[in-house]
């Protein structure tokens, strides 16, 4: 399965919660990740799609089967981001600031020095990797399904990663990070309750296929 990514801008369930809301084009940032589950069902519903999430409480369902819009898995993001390279970033083993924005005052040993433009930047501002995807390093970091978890210990095929768990990944690094932080590889864990000025979401969609 491949998943279908986007970024969205503003929420239907409430008014736009981003620190840099008045950034036109601007991807959407200081959300929980609850609220970007909630945000999944909201445009599943919206598009008559079957939502994805069911909430009890603080324990959240993932519906496999349905075709709504939800938040991809890490495996998932990490295919996406790679685009079939195996080095630190989809451009190479060094990121510099004229190819996604993050902080680039204190580079990885051997790479370019570069800006510090200190806030999101409008989508599209720089190259796509080579399957069409924006900002999958730098810009701001993004939340994925997977609850705090290792890797297994052999090999897997679309894992779908713990499902419940006291904290939830984010990956991409940010604006506010320095390169190392935006490797394809790179994962962080927190509170799915926090909420940071450089944290927002992409969305996947399964795509169902007709198996008779």
């Amino acid at each position: 399965m491949r998943p279908f990514l986007l970024r969205p801008r503003f929420f239907g369930i409430e008014k736009d919660p981003g620190y840099f809301a008045d950034c036109v084009g601007c991807p959407v940032e200081n959300v929980t990740w609850y609220r970007a589950i909630e945000f999944c069902n909201a445009l599943s519903d919206s598009l008559g799609l079957e939502a994805a999430y069911r909430r009890e409480g603080d324990l959240v369902i993932w519906n496999l089967e349905a075709d709504g819009f939800r938040l991809p898995t890490e495996a998932e993001w990490e295919c996406a981001c790679r685009a079939g390279t195996t080095t630190r970033f989809h451009s190479g083993d060094c990121l510099t600031t004229d190819q996604a924005n993050f902080n680039g005052y204190e580079p990885l040993g051997g790479c370019p020095t570069g800006l510090d433009r200190a806030q999101p930047l409008p989508v599209g501002s720089f190259p796509p990797n080579t399957w069409e995807l924006f900002d999958m390093h730098g810009n701001v970091s993004e939340w994925c399904w997977d609850a705090t978890g290792g890797y297994p210990s052999g090999p897997v095929i679309d894992p779908t990663g713990p499902g419940d768990g006291p904290q939830r990944c984010f990956r991409g690094g940010s604006w506010f990070s320095q390169d190392w932080h935006c490797r394809s590889a790179a994962r962080f864990f927190v509170a799915p309750t926090n909420r940071y000025d450089f944290v927002g979401l992409r969305l996947a969609r399964s795509l169902q296929l007709d198996r008779k």
